[in-house]
């Protein structure tokens, strides 16, 4: 199974409620920049709407490492929990439908680092 790795930062304002997700995807040495826009919308969700529309865009089964420098509350989620939940749900739905396993690697502190990786692929 070919390992894709995904990038993805998010960002959303609070008083239009617009927002968009800015991600990068590498498979192998490819490497494919997305910027994903959305509406009504918060900072976080843009981040996971972002994963979502990433997967989507995977042709075929891969093993997904989501790299992000913001956690997600995905222990709030797996107990009915937390307000972002229903995207993590669908999340796992489209993952599951692409036949895709993942693993989640936040790495909180390096968000400038990540912005740098994704500003240098035009993202």
């Amino acid at each position: 199974m070919e390992t894709a790795q995904i990038y993805v930062t998010g960002s959303g304002d609070p008083h239009t409620r617009l927002g968009f997700a800015r991600v990068l995807i590498e498979q192998g040495s490819r490497k494919t920049p997305f910027i994903f826009n959305y509406e009504d919308t918060t900072y976080k969700r843009s981040q996971i709407q972002g994963m979502i529309d990433a997967v989507l865009q995977l042709n075929c089964p891969h093993y997904v490492v989501f790299i992000s420098a913001s956690p997600l509350a995905l222990e709030k989620a797996e107990i009915g929990e937390g307000p972002n939940r229903d995207l993590i749900y669908e999340l796992y739905r489209v993952l599951a439908t692409k036949g895709c396993t993942y693993t989640f690697d936040f790495r909180v502190g390096h968000g400038k680092e990540i912005d740098r990786l994704l500003s240098v692929h035009g993202v």
